[in-house]
């Protein structure tokens, strides 16, 4: 199934293919997860914080479909 993924802040930065306003497309084995997702764009954990699905938030366990459009943020931190 073909997605379509978009990195906010520095999670981007240095990954081949992913353009900072567009994003990139990735072609992933049916009924991936988020964190199926994460794994393979070899991200850390622990450095994404928000996840969303066509503009819903989800946890990583959401599963993807064919065309979804996943947008992850580094975790946000203040004071």
């Amino acid at each position: 199934m073909e997605i379509n993924v978009r990195l906010y802040g520095s999670l981007g930065k240095g990954l081949p293919g992913h353009d900072s306003l567009k994003g990139m497309r990735l072609d992933l084995p049916e009924g991936s997860r988020v964190v199926d997702l994460i794994n393979h764009l070899k991200l850390p954990r622990k450095k994404v914080g928000i996840i969303s699905v066509e503009g819903r938030l989800v946890k990583d366990t959401k599963t993807l479909h064919n065309g979804n459009f996943v947008r992850l943020y580094r975790p946000i931190f203040g004071g």
